[in-house]
């Protein structure tokens, strides 16, 4: 069977894009940066992304286009027995796409709420089992789409969802703008406490949000790339890093003036977009409108990474095992969807929990903390040191002196940041 390939260049960026901006991007950043200093938080955030985070793109994207195959195949091919490390890549990313799919539900839910003029208290959407709902319809659109294909589905889905994504974003940025809290909520977000630059937490956070952000290490951007022509491989991912950065950075030019203008608390963390934003639209003029569309956004990079991610162990069916799509579709979905439901349930009237802790809390710091990261070091180790250096060069444009600099990066620096961020996330963690 002939290999699908992205239609354009403009399919593949829209396509990466949507891998890399999700919910992380609209709701934990601005939080990120509001608790660790400020418009300070973005001098080590920039930092972590050109400097690690886009070698480490790229390195995906030249060991997929140069294998043409998906992560278990791909890793086989550069050495037989790292086959295993391809498979935990697969299976971190079907983990988190489980819990993942559970969150997109709930912006759906949201979405319709007050769409409809009625918006639902968190504490009762849970303490009911509308979630499973919700649940079921995120995970059967994110099926749809990958069932359909590379072009037909996840190409086709980003086509239209990434410029409409970018079109509310922009909207909103303008109409927060202009609400009454807006200097004090920018003020809150952007004022530089440069002190905290000193603090090594901060500079752990930044770099466990520029490797969350940006997708990378879970073997999305390596199965997009074994779909890619001859474009070049620097600039796409670029791109894509900028356009990440962007919508991260202008998710809190709408999320603290709206918080501020309803005078709730603007370090609500985790909390803020699922309580303190839905109280604050109902607090001001054309909330019913504004939160329709905020939700409505943050359902288009929801979808779509999910979307991507469901399309990793869908390719490593197809590749390493002769699976048709539509039947690897079919398994990787009901998988994933069985692994949600424990999460899903957390957050539902029977409450789940592992010693009172809700199990989806326990499955994003297993999977989407501690999990990202360590499959971020496989893909830098597998990749960056038993590659042929000769191989890497081709894909990037050569072996000059920036090729040099660039593998040094993704040989030494990159798996020394992952390191130092894994172990701070277990203090952080067990804190």
């Amino acid at each position: 069977m002939e290999r699908e390939q992205w239609s354009s260049t403009l399919g593949f960026i829209l396509a990466s894009i949507g891998s890399a901006v999700g919910i992380g991007n609209i709701w934990r950043f601005p939080y990120i940066v509001g608790e660790n200093g400020g418009g300070a938080f973005l001098i080590p955030y920039l930092i972590a992304v050109l400097f690690f985070g886009l070698p480490l793109m790229v390195l995906e994207l030249a060991i997929g286009r140069s294998t043409g195959t998906s992560v278990i195949s791909a890793f086989r091919s550069i050495r037989q027995r790292f086959a295993a490390a391809g498979l935990v890549i697969v299976a971190v990313v079907s983990l988190i796409l489980g819990y993942y799919i559970v969150i997109t539900g709930w912006v759906l839910a949201y979405a319709l709420f007050f769409a409809l003029g009625q918006p639902i208290e968190f504490d009762a959407f849970i303490g009911s089992y509308l979630p499973l709902a919700f649940f079921l319809l995120s995970g059967l659109a994110v099926y749809v789409t990958v069932r359909s294909g590379v072009r037909e589905g996840i190409e086709r889905l980003s086509r239209y969802l990434i410029p409409v994504l970018f079109v509310l974003l922009l909207l909103l940025v303008v109409i927060a703008l202009t609400e009454p809290g807006a200097a004090e909520g920018i003020g809150f977000y952007l004022s530089p406490d440069f002190s905290r630059l000193t603090d090594p937490g901060v500079w752990i956070a930044a770099f466990g949000q520029a490797f969350f952000s940006l997708s990378v290490g879970m073997g999305i951007l390596l199965t997009f790339g074994s779909y890619l022509g001859k474009e070049g491989l620097f600039r796409n991912a670029a791109i894509v890093a900028v356009a990440d950065v962007l919508v991260a950075v202008l998710a809190g030019l709408v999320v603290f003036p709206l918080v501020f203008t309803a005078g709730l608390d603007p370090a609500a963390g985790v909390n803020l977009a699922f309580i303190t934003l839905p109280a604050a639209f109902t607090e001001i003029q054309y909330g019913m409108v504004l939160g329709a569309l905020f939700f409505l956004m943050l359902f288009a990079a929801a979808l779509t990474s999910a979307v991507s991610m469901l399309e990793v162990p869908t390719a490593a069916l197809m590749d390493s095992y002769g699976y048709p799509r539509k039947r690897a579709t079919l398994l990787v979905f009901a998988a994933a969807m069985l692994l949600g439901l424990p999460s899903a349930l957390s957050y539902t009237a029977l409450n789940l929990e592992v010693l009172g802790t809700p199990f989806l809390d326990l499955a994003d710091y297993a999977f989407g903390t501690i999990g990202l990261i360590v499959a971020g070091l496989l893909v830098s180790v597998v990749g960056g040191w038993f590659m042929s250096r000769s191989r890497i060069c081709k894909e990037i444009g050569g072996c000059g002196w920036q090729q040099t600099v660039y593998m040094a990066l993704i040989r030494y620096g990159v798996p020394a940041v992952l390191l130092i961020t894994l172990v701070g996330s277990f203090f952080r963690g067990s804190g």
